[in-house]
């Protein structure tokens, strides 16, 4: 079950990394939904690259936290 979850997490991660593919497979199910090939395109973009960013940041926020020493009164640059 473990192995299972964390190759879930894995391919997630991976389309997070992959705006394109990710907006290549949203575009389907919401073509589907709004009727609209344009709209389901443009939608599909802004939703994937949002969801790019977010791990962008999240990523350097984490290497953020491992960067800094706990005795380091530097504030960060």
């Amino acid at each position: 079950m473990t192995q299972a979850v964390h190759s879930v997490t894995y391919y997630m991660k991976q389309l997070a990394n992959r705006p394109m593919l990710l907006a290549a497979l949203l575009v389907i199910p919401l073509w589907v939904i709004f009727s609209n090939f344009v709209v389901a395109l443009a939608v599909s973009l802004l939703v994937a690259f949002l969801v790019a960013m977010i791990h962008s940041l999240r990523v350097l926020k984490k290497q953020e936290r491992h960067e800094k020493q706990p005795g380091d009164s530097r504030p960060a640059p």
